[in-house]
């Protein structure tokens, strides 16, 4: 069996509102929606998918999609592009939350310079409140960066060695250099689909994806995003089954076995995300 962890998947979303059960099936029984010679031929077991929250509703529903399944995980914050319509009991459901025992993080957080949905300048502070939350609870923070490098990465250095801060760079999108940096402050890094294109602007993130130490690597899907090469454009949206062919492409780019990929990225999310869950 190919164990699989999808470390962010938003399941809570409208585009799984029609077919959750089929969803889920496919989790359960490790089957992939669709027929192709490019797919995994090995069975694959899904050991686990974190559901990460983008405002507060989202993150109320993601904890309650957790208890459906042992496999489920939920995370909450309110991503960059919510912030501006974020009130103060927005922020009070984000931080009780986050208090909670079957929350294992704070995320999807961080900066976005591609929307301008919201100015960075409160992006930038709806990261730092997000930032203390995941020190008091000791939990990982998920971290997404679009376009923001040069705000994000001060930001890090600083939590990282004034409060100890640990998290993961979701859907990482960098250069090598950054790829580097972020190793470098202890965080964990994640590719998604992108990773699979083909196309030769992502050469770069090929690059970034050879480097990162096999103990920091993990897989996701951002369902319902970024569906996978060879499905992008051929499917109506992501599902968590598919972060095997995220696995699949980086151990092609790495000159090693999906079955070493897998291995390693589910037990580096166990490490991250559930060390300290009482489910476990």
């Amino acid at each position: 069996m190919i164990p699989i962890f999808d470390t962010h998947a938003h399941l809570d979303l409208e585009p799984f509102s029609e077919d959750f059960d089929a969803v889920i099936h496919r989790l359960e029984s490790g089957t992939l929606p669709v027929v192709s010679d490019e797919l995994p031929s090995q069975p694959i077991q899904m050991t686990g998918v974190l559901l990460p929250g983008i405002d507060a509703q989202s993150s109320y529903r993601c904890v309650e999609l957790a208890q459906r399944l042992p496999i489920f995980h939920a995370a909450a914050a309110i991503h960059p592009n919510s912030v501006v319509n974020a009130t103060d009991h927005d922020w009070k459901i984000i931080t009780e939350l986050a208090f909670r025992d079957d929350v294992v993080a704070i995320g999807e957080t961080g900066l976005d310079r591609y929307w301008d949905d919201t100015p960075i300048e409160q992006q930038i502070n709806a990261l730092l409140k997000h930032i203390n939350l995941a020190v008091r609870t000791a939990k990982p923070i998920q971290i997404h960066c679009r376009d923001a490098w040069d705000d994000l990465l001060p930001i890090l250095r600083h939590a990282v060695k004034e409060q100890g801060l640990t998290g993961i760079i979701h859907a990482f999108s960098g250069e090598p250099e950054q790829a580097a940096e972020c190793i470098e402050l202890g965080f964990y890094l994640s590719f998604a689909g992108s990773v699979t294109y083909r196309n030769a602007k992502f050469a770069s993130l090929w690059e970034s994806a050879k480097i990162v130490p096999i103990n920091r690597l993990l897989v996701e899907t951002d369902s319902p995003y970024m569906p996978p090469h060879p499905l992008r454009g051929k499917l109506k949206r992501n599902e968590p089954i598919l972060a095997v062919m995220v696995a699949q492409r980086l151990a092609e780019l790495r000159g090693v076995t999906l079955a070493q990929i897998a291995e390693a990225t589910t037990q580096n999310a166990f490490q991250i995300l559930c060390a300290n869950d009482i489910s476990q």
